[in-house]
């Protein structure tokens, strides 16, 4: 029965399309019963070179979940159900067996000191004719000449495991003078000694055709290299772990996905068109944060948090964001600073300010943070009157606003499935709530100044109280009381209240 199952499989994989066919075989550089996710692996095939697409129109990240869907529709991948450590997908131990035949040499994984491809009785060799090499250490000594010696490596993953190991930054030096052809490169030091500081070398230009680099460090400050911009082929910067780091963006023109802290500086990011994820552009008085630079970045994609609105002055400033051309957006977050009021705009100009950063069509989830205007924008408007609507659009948050809240223009969003206020100053919550015939869930957390209910939707099935006003939330228990009564019109399914 064993042999039929592998004979079946062989014949799958041998019907595979060529291109996913070599994309799956990537999928062996991960160790045995470890997930991936989703992402990872398609930016991985990506800078590997294994992404082929015929059609300008078409991204290569279009292309990879095309290939995806394909592998999770035979069962080459199979869905990780909990997603376990931001893990989407895993290999059987039977694929990992055919996978081990037919990449040879070409892949190969050392999984602690004395275990490769899961044999206790290897001997601390690699082939020199490796390409693609995982390495996760537990303790001790890294086989450091070993890996410098092989010319034809072009994917280095190595995970430092266990607080004992120490990670010298001539190693990583050296990495990027012996090993040119890299094209991959994933460092992380998540549980490594590496001191208060690590530094990236200059060396790291010497790396022509790298695609992806990721450097994961929890505990250390990590400084970059102005070689960093030399980097003109690379696709992917992953540096979401590390406490600073500054950098130009000048060069960078193949970059298509930066992640990075707040804290990060890298001026000028407008240049960079080809990007498609940068979760947080901060705006800033001084030259090159200005909110124009996203102008340009149409082909972005999920997530954008534009924070630093206090520094935008104006609609017309507002307006050169560009920001409804981003039509690949499906979550967006416009953050002003909160703290003292006398560095902030007037309630009129940031009322302005909000009205030039209408939203793309498409989104799904809005998040508003520290608006203070007098107003909500007339776009809000124009969609309840019919001359746009966002029927994607399912969560809409605001959090710390105030002291004026929306009004009709809530009824913009009539697909809306969910609406949280967090620790808003308003007076009352919009009279026009019921119109929301799609709403399924109310939260309402630390809003001290409310103190009644509208009429709710009868679709509504949740409604949370968190904290707030103590007799509101006494009233919203009370049987017979108003507020109780306008919280149990709905025909609940599962209505719930939280105080």
């Amino acid at each position: 029965m064993l042999n039929d199952t592998r004979g079946a499989l062989w014949w799958s994989y041998q019907l595979l399309n060529p291109d996913i066919r070599r994309c799956f075989e990537f999928c062996n550089i991960f160790p045995r019963r470890s997930g991936f996710s989703r992402q990872e692996l398609v930016r991985l095939w990506i800078a590997g070179g294994f992404v082929k697409t015929s059609c300008s129109e078409k991204d290569m990240e279009d292309v990879a979940e095309d290939y995806i869907q394909e592998l999770l529709s035979c069962s080459f991948l199979q869905p990780v159900v909990d997603g376990s450590f931001g893990s989407d997908f895993t290999i059987h131990d039977l694929l990992h067996d055919l996978l081990d035949k037919v990449t040879g040499s070409d892949y190969f994984r050392i999984e602690n000191e004395t275990s490769q491809r899961g044999n206790k009785s290897w001997k601390g060799d690699i082939p020199q004719d490796v390409r693609h090499l995982f390495i996760r250490i537990y303790g001790g000594e890294l086989i450091t000449d070993k890996i410098l010696g092989l010319e034809n490596l072009r994917t280095l993953i190595l995970y430092y495991g266990g607080k004992d190991t120490t990670v010298d930054e001539k190693f990583i030096e050296c990495i990027c003078k012996m090993l040119p052809n890299l094209r991959v490169l994933a460092i992380d030091l998540s549980w490594a000694n590496t001191g208060p500081n690590f530094s990236l070398p200059e060396s790291i230009s010497q790396l022509k055709h790298l695609r992806y680099l990721s450097f994961i460090a929890y505990s250390c400050m990590v400084i970059l290299p102005i070689a960093l911009a030399k980097l003109h082929h690379i696709q992917m910067l992953d540096f979401v772990d590390c406490e600073f780091l500054g950098f130009g963006s000048t060069g960078l023109i193949n970059l298509r996905h930066l992640f990075l802290r707040t804290k990060v500086k890298c001026p000028n990011i407008g240049r960079l068109v080809s990007l498609q994820t940068v979760p947080t552009f901060e705006v800033r008085n001084e030259q090159g944060y200005e909110v124009k630079q996203v102008s340009d970045l149409n082909k972005l994609r999920g997530r954008l948090e534009i924070s630093g609105l206090e520094n935008v002055t104006s609609k017309e400033e507002a307006l050169e964001a560009n920001l409804a051309a981003k039509e690949g957006l499906t979550y967006f977050k416009l953050k002003w600073h909160g703290g003292d009021d006398s560095t902030r705009c007037s309630p009129e100009v940031e009322a302005e300010v909000l009205e030039g950063l209408r939203h793309p069509v498409g989104l799904e989830v809005l998040d508003i943070e520290h608006f203070k205007g007098s107003s909500y924008p007339d776009w809000m408007l124009s969609a309840q009157n019919g001359e746009r609507k966002d029927p994607q659009l399912h969560t809409l948050r605001f959090s710390f606003c105030g002291p004026r809240g929306p009004g009709p223009e809530l009824a913009a969003f009539p697909c809306l499935r969910v609406l949280v206020l967090y620790d808003c100053i308003w007076d009352a919550l919009p009279d026009n709530l019921e119109q929301l015939k799609s709403l399924k869930l109310l939260i309402i957390h630390h809003c001290v100044n409310i103190k009644a209910l509208p009429t709710l939707p009868h679709s509504l099935e949740e409604f949370c109280v968190n904290y707030g006003d103590a007799e509101f939330r006494k009233n919203c228990q009370t049987v017979g009381h108003p507020c109780w009564l306008k919280s149990s019109t709905s025909p609940r399914k599962n209505l719930h209240l939280h105080t």
